[in-house]
């Protein structure tokens, strides 16, 4: 079955119930830390189809809306989305960079539709993507692009996959935002993803309630909001137990 498009309700539909509350999750976010914003945020899920990169994209625009420029990176280097949600080539990207194949200037995309927001995508597909991301030339490369922008915004592969990819990720951020489709995963992976991330040493931010709306839009049946309680309650509340 082919893969879902992330759908950007911040640009799309900018007044919609939705866009507006990716704009609270925004806001939760610059409440997590005393003395300075996240700058740079890794959005991850317990399992894939959980709706991230859709997070992931919607959050990197709503942002950009505030006036901080904002590099939203495709780091899911196994089924990137990222390019498809802005109609962008994928042909050069992060692995490009990665391998010494490409420039970063000629990997990066300016989005017309939302000034201050640029995107990288992940690239090629590669044989040995965790290898990729745990190497020095990414911690190097994300150094510098906390130099050229406010804001970084992973789109990372889903943690409780066989890779780690997830996981190096987590490191190498200052939060993650563990994104949970209710009904959809049990509360034993939602927490199992917690644990792992944990162990790593992840700043989690929070989780992201991926759940069915009563939009009167046809096709419009998702709601998005971020948890003001305790990681640990939230993550207990949000998986479902069949």
């Amino acid at each position: 079955m082919r893969k879902r498009i992330p759908r950007l309700y911040c640009q799309a539909e900018p007044k919609s119930a939705n866009a507006e509350l990716f704009r609270a999750i925004r806001t939760n976010i610059r409440y997590t830390r005393v003395g300075g914003e996240i700058r740079s945020i890794l959005v991850t899920s317990s399992l894939p189809g959980e709706g991230k990169s859709t997070v992931a994209v919607n959050l990197a625009v709503a942002i950009a809306e505030t006036g901080r420029t904002v590099l939203l990176i495709d780091g899911d280097l196994r089924t990137p989305a990222v390019h498809e949600a802005f109609d962008l080539p994928n042909i050069t990207g992060l692995t490009s960079i990665l391998v010494d194949q490409a420039k970063l200037a000629d990997c990066v995309y300016e989005i017309r539709d939302s000034p201050g927001l640029c995107v990288l995508p992940s690239g090629p597909l590669s044989p040995n993507p965790a290898e990729l991301l745990g190497s020095n030339g990414m911690m190097h490369l994300l150094a510098e692009l906390h130099d050229k922008w406010d804001t970084l915004i992973i789109d990372g592969s889903s943690v409780l996959l066989p890779s780690s990819d997830a996981l190096i990720l987590s490191s190498m951020t200052e939060g993650v935002l563990l994104v949970v489709q209710s009904g959809k995963v049990l509360q034993k992976h939602t927490n199992s993803a917690k644990l792992l991330l944990e162990k790593q040493g992840a700043h989690l931010l929070g989780a992201v309630l991926n759940r069915k709306g009563r939009s009167s839009k046809k096709g419009d049946n998702k709601s998005y909001a971020i948890s003001g309680e305790d990681f640990a309650s939230w993550a207990s509340s949000a998986g479902k137990d069949r």
